[in-house]
């Protein structure tokens, strides 16, 4: 019986949420390993501990930094220390790196729901099938997003975060500048709206539906599973479905740190996220400060495919510009790898983080072709091995 994907995209979206730690999350988790295992995958699910959103991140980087610049002049080195230690763990943080920003308490328990389909020796090279299924906290800095703006609004706050360290620093041998008071309360103000712009939302409204931010990878990933388990001859077939990622791609970094990290065998890996407006594009491009670039087999092969296979004309390769996927920490250790997302003509994934990101604001046809685009990938990689 073929795999139903619009009754699967239904059930994960008829949660009012699937935000980390929640009981929506976790009914959301057994929904996704049920349907798993009806279609003959091992199931397992890993357990960690995570922020359940990037609120507490952001309220201790920023009450760290405050807390330093605002009592330098009594605190000394100490004070002083503590804006380096933020500012150095902010920059890691954004910049989508293991900071200890990532551990912050509260922590929650949370889990990421791994399928497994053996038809090969446990050796063999593995496909990796990813896409997150928490849902976004709503956020005010998404209301009118644009591409440029949202880029440099992320640069600028991460060359404010590093200027506190000398300005800490000067501040401490220089205690009585007036200068030096004047940058530092300038940057108390700063760092003081952008807490407050992006979560002031969240408190408001919770959290997003996240039907296309990502429900719609989800249903991708499992739907290529699926179709892939009984094409592929020479590698491991795996679909891992993440949470904790829009707390700053924290269950890939768990995944990755403790099933990845240390085996032998090749991976290769295809990320899904946000399918639902627009058209699909092959992410060769993100990061913040400093670039990720997929360029890869995996990557060039879904190039090739693209340019050969006339249903996929109109699939281009793009570049992100806020945030990341959850397929960085893997583009980061040379993993060969890619994210396939949607983006409308301005280049953005249209109601993510916001209320209007609902099912009845889904466009079907990315999140289609993604699967066909993957299930090509996966085959061509397979031959390849």
């Amino acid at each position: 019986m073929p795999f139903d994907y619009s009754s699967f995209l239904v059930k994960l979206t008829a949660f009012p949420h699937r935000g980390v730690g929640s009981v929506y999350e976790q009914e959301a988790a057994q929904s996704i390993a049920q349907t798993l295992q009806q279609n003959y995958f091992q199931v397992s699910q890993h357990a960690f501990k995570t922020p359940a959103t990037y609120v507490p991140i952001v309220y201790w980087l920023i009450g760290s930094l405050l807390a330093g610049l605002l009592t330098v002049q009594w605190g000394g080195v100490f004070s002083t220390l503590l804006v380096a230690v933020a500012a150095i763990n902010g920059l890691l943080y954004f910049d989508w790196r293991p900071s200890w920003l990532l551990h912050v308490p509260p922590l929650v328990k949370s889990q990421n729901v791994i399928g497994k389909y053996a038809r090969v020796a446990p050796t063999a090279p593995k496909l990796i099938l990813m896409a997150h299924y928490d849902s976004a906290p709503v956020s005010f800095l998404y209301r009118r997003q644009t591409k440029d703006g949202f880029r440099n609004s992320i640069r600028v706050s991460m060359l404010l975060m590093a200027l506190t360290v000398p300005v800490a620093g000067l501040s401490y041998h220089l205690p009585n500048n007036n200068y030096m008071l004047v940058i530092r309360v300038l940057l108390t103000i700063y760092f003081l709206l952008q807490a407050i712009l992006g979560t002031i939302d969240y408190f408001r409204k919770g959290y997003t539906n996240g039907a296309s931010d990502n429900a719609t990878g989800v249903v991708a990933a499992v739907a290529t599973a699926i179709k892939l388990k009984n094409q592929l001859k020479n590698c491991q077939l795996e679909v891992v479905l993440t949470s904790a990622e829009e707390a700053g791609m924290i269950g890939a970094y768990y995944y990755w740190k403790e099933h990845c990290q240390k085996i032998k065998q090749p991976i290769y890996l295809i990320n899904f996220d946000t399918l639902g407006a627009g058209s699909l594009k092959i992410i060769t491009k993100s990061g913040s400060m400093t670039p990720i670039t997929y360029d890869n087999i995996v990557a060039q092969t879904a190039l090739q495919i693209v340019q050969n296979d006339s249903r996929f004309r109109n699939v281009l390769a793009d570049s992100w510009h806020t945030a990341d996927f959850d397929s960085a920490w893997f583009a980061r250790a040379g993993v060969p790898c890619l994210t396939l997302a949607a983006l409308d003509a301005n280049g953005l994934m249209p109601h993510i983080h916001r209320p209007q990101d609902t099912l009845d604001h889904v466009d079907t046809r990315p999140m289609l072709q993604a699967i066909d685009l993957a299930e090509a990938i996966g085959i061509q990689i397979d031959k390849l091995l």
